[in-house]
């Protein structure tokens, strides 16, 4: 059975004797039932039933049996493939050899391949081709994601001189001679120029870059006319030349004869090898229904996620005891920020506040607007003679609340508060309050971009000075948001003022969404703000050291990615994504601050839009949302750090060990909503810890899109009125990780293979237990 066109053949045949020269197609071979031997260039293997192999183009193979078989052959022209993939072949493909083409990869490819084989025993004459190159395409997609491997690096060994870059160029050009190829593509693929690459290339290798090519593709048209039969028009064409005419005039001035002339005088010189001749093939076709009772057989399907997903698994064994611990993970300190002082006498907010602080340390409560402006300093605060009335009650209720928790306060100024107010509130606080209350209280001024430097010196100094004389223990930072980019003239003007040196602490914000242009969703800017937090961060401390100051970073408010999805920001699920800054940020940053929920926040702003700019730990309802837990998962998380990755954290606490795995995604937040897009995000985990035994504890927590989430649970109720009481406190519970128990006995080690959705997180817990009397099992 055959099916052929231009851009593949599959057939289906008993093979005792087949010999392939080298030509420009890649070859996948099944062998459904039987045995064969397959030498080729660098092996010579034993094949067996429901083996698989793949041929890199430019290879001899031969395959032998002396027995019945039953072999699909799938030949792909590598000009089709390059048009598909243009650096499909930078690679080569195999199949592992130590797992026996067993591995779940190798199920999803015979998987592909038994497709392809129905569509063409079925063969439909009006669609065959589309089916068949649907079957192929996935098949090209799945290798280039599971069966990659480094190229064959002849030509590093035959010429150690060249540098790096040089031999990476030449790897890419052998790799892709058959198709147009040019200097400015190489130059970009290496971030350099193309004259400086063009000077490059023609020092270390003699020739230019399109006298490489052009040498390269006559050279493999001379093999081409040696060893095979194809006409000139073919070949020229596998080659990569315009035209049949172009490459004869350029191999007439390479080798000074026609290629038909050289065809003749190669082939009857005594060292040429011989042509294949096709009389020693021993080919017999298998029946029909032969080929339908394989199909029928039950299908072995591994954990192997559908070859569209684009990640290849995530395969890792940690030997324990061979692994040296680093720093123990550090835990940054956490301030919740309401809007305005008097939000603190709202009995709902000290609730949430109370029941937060319960459930995780807080450090501390900051006032995002300049505190005096707050309707509490009514007229009459600052006359001493009503100390004791109304006017002075509230701030007495907040300020002693605030001393019984014991939580710091950080009250914000700017250039427009008046320095007498800020004397006259410090001075009754201090004779009204004790040391316990006051002691806790932070200032910070907002520096202003449009202001002289001479305005912001003068309130500078009048506060500091006014701090100084009534709370000398406070701290007095400076609060700036910080441009997107890098060296932007405002920063600059912060960073060398001589204001900064005076300051306790520098405070700003950090929102991955700055960076968001809804307008130009390309996959590069988006894959920049992943990590825009940890980076913006990182570039504030570069700046700092460079002008030799040492100050702590407060970091009020920051964000991830959210940007607006169809709905709202709650379709865009970023708990690994949140969780990777978190690790990022702790070892950089002396606090992290949230909104206590998205009401004070004013996420939903008047124009209809959703402010992304900070992360609000509740919704309406006291409803916690994904930073709230992905907080908690956090702070569970304790002891030395053995493996520090994107994807995988390890850590050893006593005896015990934390396995966190992080499925890190960053895509448009506008496809949020399509699950048929957010499915290929799906990544496998195979992990392996060696060296535990005995009988362990072993938690898991779960939180994903289904598994936590809190808008998948509101957008379930399909209510015209919106939710109850009762069906609020039903989601309230139900958006949390999902937990999971179980005790088991190891020996030797311990194994995991798991599915994570697009940014979810999943936290292994391992606790050794006593053994039971009686139970002599080793540790």
């Amino acid at each position: 059975m055959e099916q052929r066109g231009s851009e593949f053949s599959v057939k289906v045949q008993d093979i005792r004797q087949f010999h392939q020269e080298e030509d420009d197609a890649l070859t996948l071979l099944w062998l459904l039932e039987g045995s064969a031997e397959l030498k080729t260039d660098q092996r010579q293997v034993t094949l067996e039933a429901d083996s698989l192999t793949i041929v890199n183009r430019n290879q001899r193979w031969q395959l032998t049996s002396e027995s019945g078989n039953t072999t699909m052959c799938v030949v792909l022209s590598g000009r089709w493939i390059q048009q598909l993939c243009r650096d499909f072949f930078a690679h080569d493909y195999a199949i592992p050899s130590d797992a026996g083409g067993g591995w779940p990869q190798c199920d999803e490819l015979r998987h592909l391949l038994r497709q392809l084989l129905a569509s063409t025993l079925i063969n439909e004459q009006h669609r065959y081709r589309l089916e068949a190159i649907r079957w192929l395409s996935e098949i090209l997609l799945l290798l280039t994601s599971r069966f990659q491997q480094p190229a064959r690096l002849i030509l590093r060994e035959n010429h150690p001189g060249l540098s790096k870059r040089i031999a990476r160029v030449v790897e890419r050009i052998n790799a892709s001679y058959t198709r147009r190829i040019t200097l400015a593509e190489i130059a970009e693929s290496e971030f350099v120029s193309e004259a400086w690459l063009s000077r490059l290339f023609r020092k270390e290798m003699g020739v230019s870059f399109m006298q490489y090519i052009t040498t390269l593709r006559l050279e493999k048209a001379a093999d081409a006319l040696r060893l095979t039969s194809r006409p000139l028009h073919q070949i020229a064409l596998e080659q990569g030349f315009a035209s049949t005419r172009m490459m004869s005039d350029l191999f007439r001035r390479h080798y000074q004869m026609a290629p038909g002339e050289f065809r003749k005088q190669r082939r009857s010189h005594p060292g040429t090898p011989r042509l294949r001749q096709s009389n020693g093939e021993q080919l017999y076709p298998v029946a029909v229904d032969r080929l339908f009772s394989l199909l029928n057989q039950p299908e072995t399907r591994g954990r192997e996620p559908s070859s569209l997903t684009p990640h290849p698994v995530q395969e890792r064994v940690l030997d324990l005891p061979l692994l040296k611990p680093s720093a123990p993970l550090r835990h940054t300190r956490m301030v919740v920020t309401v809007r305005e002082l008097d939000d603190l006498l709202r009995e709902d907010v000290r609730r949430e506040l109370e029941k937060l602080g319960e459930a995780m340390p807080v450090y501390g409560i900051d006032i995002a607007e300049p505190f005096l402006s707050s309707r509490l300093f009514a007229s009459g605060w600052d006359d001493p003679q009503m100390a004791g009335y109304a006017c002075w009650y509230n701030l007495h209720q907040v300020f002693t609340w605030l001393g019984q928790k014991q939580w710091a306060v950080l009250l914000h100024t700017g250039l427009t508060t008046r320095t007498d107010l800020l004397a006259r509130f410090l001075q009754q606080s201090v004779n009204h309050f004790s040391p316990d209350i006051t002691g806790s209280w932070q200032f910070v001024m907002h520096w202003s971009t449009q202001a002289s430097e001479e305005t912001r010196s003068q309130v500078w100094q009048a506060q500091r000075a006014t701090l100084r004389e009534y709370l000398p223990q406070a701290t007095f930072g400076i609060w700036h948001r910080f441009s997107p980019g890098h060296g932007a003239q405002n920063d600059e003007a912060l960073l060398n003022s001589t204001l900064l040196t005076q300051a306790d602490f520098l405070a700003c914000p950090a929102d991955a969404n700055e960076l968001l242009d809804l307008a130009q969703l390309d996959p590069a800017h988006l894959s920049s703000s992943e990590n825009y937090p940890v980076q913006k961060i990182r570039q504030i401390l570069t700046s700092l050291r460079q002008r030799k100051i040492s100050l702590p970073l407060w970091l009020l408010s920051w964000n991830t990615l959210t940007g607006n999805t169809r709905t709202t920001n709650g379709g865009f699920f970023r708990g690994a994504l949140l969780m990777q800054n978190l690790l990022g940020l702790s070892e950089q940053v002396w606090l992290a601050g949230f909104w206590l929920n998205s009401g004070l926040q004013g996420e939903a702003r008047a124009n209809n839009t959703i402010d992304t700019s900070s992360l609000a730990l509740q919704y309406n309802h006291g409803l916690p949302r994904p930073i709230y837990w992905v907080l908690w998962l956090w702070r569970r998380l304790r002891g030395e750090m053995l493996v520090n990755e994107k994807n995988l954290l390890l850590l050893r606490h006593h005896n015990g060990y934390q396995l966190l795995l992080c499925n890190t995604v960053v895509f448009n937040p506008l496809l949020s909503s399509e699950e048929a897009f957010i499915q290929r995000f799906r990544q496998q985990y195979h992990v392996q810890l060696k060296g535990l035994s005995g009988r362990w504890r072993i938690k898991c927590h779960l939180f994903d899109q289904h598994n936590g989430a809190l808008y998948p649970l509101i957008e379930g109720v399909r209510s015209e009125r919106g939710p109850d009481e009762e069906m609020w406190r039903w989601v309230e519970h139900k958006a949390r990780p999902m937990l999971s128990m179980h005790d088991e006995r190891l020996h030797e080690g311990w194994q995991i293979a798991e599915s994570l959705e697009s940014n979810a997180l999943m936290l292994f817990e391992l606790a050794p237990l006593l053994p039971h009397e009686g139970d002599h099992s080793p540790r």
